[in-house]
């Protein structure tokens, strides 16, 4: 029976970086993917020659958090960060009041801009923020150099804001409704609603996006390619439509051998599977996992979901790199939960060059219940459906006129080229669609670390934080429980550290 030191399951961002992290270890790795290619929600799409990005589109961290991860992995060169417009790189319009607001990144900077349209806010502006920067500060498994050196107690010691909601403590600090929406606006990028979301938590995700909102060249693809490349570099093997079907000679909670999909079998030290908790549950043998963790598992609730579409602007000048947040209402609870009409709508745009040519493009994803889908969720050859490509359609020109209607200079630019349903999302995040897994509630247990079966781990955006550094991150954490201190290889990477 042939032998790997680790078997990844699952090949997200979360998979991926576990594979470099454990193949830069110099063990023999393989990673397993249900799809026909790596990268899941990573992965671009191309539509009349025009490449578009699915679940990756802009994120924070460049500068720390993500660009030592990035080093540590040996990917640095890679990926080019583009930087969104300097002056208001974040917009929320508040459609029940018409008005929009333009906010910078760094946060001398949104303060101040903040001021301005809250003069009488100051104190709290300043509150929030204080929090946000003092508890990322004493998040230690956030800081690559702390993770890779300081005794485990020491990464993860307990701090008050983990029992404290986000909308508890906004309603503490201020009565304003439309600064605690601006103030808990980055929920809508991990997708929980702030009455259940620790203040920890949410200001773990936010930091970095209030520190340096950022896109990356090429996209999700461009971590997909490097990671690609350094599998190469470090005899990772992959392999794509395939899974683990059985989980056998189980002695004393360890587990030494699976059977894959295509029935091939093999022995193992470790397996880690980066894929939603209940997938997880799918593959562990049930008698296995105790009755308290499955219940637990089964409860958790789906984060939200997202109608898409894509779209090139008819203009002659290139366009810049701009995120607007459209919201119908100053409730981003309500929003979230899926359970009204309220909607929020990202609208993104930036410039791809293709063979030497510039194409302009904007791209936007509303929030839309998991249930708009059900009419068609059984259908066969849902794209030949007329009723199902009319509601698309409907959606689209919908979402198109809203956005006209506050960004007049594209009125009659913008050609749809691709749309996505909650039921696209489905198919291409399996088996649930949702944008970033799991709703992360404050006092529930993530299913993360060391399972039942003692050499099997769980990580993922399910299991830290949600998104492309929280994701990451787990696989980080993940890796210094199987490797012990000093995991990261830095006699790899000397020409790259600061």
């Amino acid at each position: 029976m042939n032998h790997y030191d680790d078997i990844v399951v699952g090949s997200g961002i979360s998979g991926m970086t576990m594979s470099m992290l454990l193949g830069r270890a110099g063990r023999k790795v393989l990673l397993l993917e249900k799809q026909h290619c790596v990268g899941g929600s990573m992965r671009r799409f191309v539509r009349n020659g025009i490449p578009f990005d699915t679940g990756f589109h802009f994120t924070g961290g460049f500068g720390e958090l993500l660009s030592d991860m990035l080093k540590a992995l040996g990917i640095e060169s890679s990926i080019e960060p583009l930087p969104l417009d300097t002056s208001d790189k974040n917009h929320i319009y508040l459609a029940d009041s018409a008005e929009m607001f333009d906010l910078p990144s760094g946060f001398d900077a949104i303060r101040q801009a903040l001021y301005k349209y809250f003069p009488a806010e100051k104190n709290a502006i300043n509150q929030y923020f204080d929090m946000e920067i003092s508890i990322r500060n004493r998040t230690s498994f956030m800081d690559i150099d702390k993770l890779n050196t300081l005794d485990l107690p020491e990464l993860f010691e307990d701090i008050d804001e983990n029992y404290l909601s986000l909308k508890e403590y906004l309603d503490s600090i201020t009565a304003c409704d439309k600064l605690k929406t601006i103030l808990a606006g980055f929920a809508l990028c991990y997708g929980s609603p702030p009455k259940i979301t620790s203040l920890a938590n949410h200001c773990r995700a936010s930091y970095g996006l209030h520190r340096n909102l950022t896109k990356v060249k090429n996209g999700g693809q461009a971590f997909v390619d490097a990671f690609k490349k350094e599998a190469r570099n470090h005899n990772i093997e992959i392999r794509t439509g395939t899974t683990i079907k059985s989980v056998e000679n189980i002695v004393r909670q360890k587990a030494s051998s699976v059977t894959l999909s295509d029935n091939s079998c093999y022995s193992i030290d470790n397996c880690i599977m980066c894929i939603h908790p209940k997938e997880i549950l799918n593959i562990l043998p049930a008698r296995k996992v105790p009755q308290q963790t499955r219940e637990t598992v089964l409860n958790y609730q789906e984060s939200i979901t997202f109608f898409s579409i894509f779209t090139e602007l008819k203009i002659d000048y290139p366009v810049k790199p701009n995120l607007i947040s459209m919201l119908s209402c100053a409730d981003i609870d309500t929003i979230i939960d899926n359970k009204s009409p309220a909607s929020a709508m990202a609208v993104l745009t930036g410039t791809e060059e293709i063979n030497g040519s510039s194409h302009s493009l904007l791209c936007a994803f509303e929030t839309e219940a998991p249930s708009s889908g059900d009419r068609w969720r059984n259908t066969l050859h849902r794209s030949k459906d007329k009723s199902y490509q009319q509601y698309k359609l409907k959606k689209a020109e919908d979402m198109i006129r809203r956005i006209e209607h506050i960004l007049p200079e594209f009125k009659g630019k913008i050609k749809l080229t691709n749309t996505s349903s909650v039921l696209t999302f489905e198919d291409y995040i399996p088996p649930y669609g949702s944008a970033y897994g799991i709703m992360h509630k404050m006092n529930e247990t993530p299913l993360f670390g060391r399972l039942p079966i003692r050499n099997f781990y769980a990580a993922g955006q399910n299991a830290v934080l949600p998104g492309l550094l929280g994701a990451m991150l787990s696989s980080f954490i993940t890796a210094r429980f199987i490797l012990g201190k000093n995991f990261i290889v830095y006699s790899k990477l000397k020409t790259n550290l600061r």
